[in-house]
């Protein structure tokens, strides 16, 4: 479903990502864990991702799933504020496959103990950089 940002307030830009469209993924319930995440488009592991906060929160509502307002938002010059490019740019290119009818599904493991990020980078040295990862996001 092709969804696209709300008029931005007055001052404000978009980053290079935040046009879309997007979509509203259904995500599965996801644990209040950190964790090493998969998506896979047909078959095909096209996107690698860890996250040092919840999976909830990192590919829920709030995260990969939907796309608010702000997050398309650049930051500001000085400022720490601005949206979450790599939210944006994944989920225009989720949708973008489901809307050209491929299938798409996220798989994760939760690290209770463990650094997600180098598992992430274990992950990427046996098998490689996948398509949607960009080589200057490492």
């Amino acid at each position: 479903m092709d969804l696209h940002p709300a008029p931005l307030p007055v001052g404000r830009v978009r980053h290079k990502y935040g046009e879309g469209p997007f979509a509203k993924l259904a995500m599965p319930p996801l644990p209040e864990l950190p964790g090493l995440y998969l998506w896979v488009l047909d078959e095909n592991v096209v996107y690698v991702g860890q996250t040092r906060v919840p999976l909830r929160e990192r590919l829920g509502p709030k995260g990969y799933a939907s796309i608010s307002n702000y997050n398309t938002f650049a930051r500001e010059p000085g400022r720490k504020n601005g949206g979450q490019q790599t939210n944006c740019r994944i989920n225009a290119l989720a949708n973008q496959e489901l809307s050209q009818g491929h299938k798409l599904s996220v798989w994760y493991r939760s690290v209770g103990v463990g650094d997600p990020k180098a598992e992430e980078a274990d992950w990427m040295r046996e098998f490689g950089l996948p398509l949607w990862n960009r080589r200057d996001e490492r």
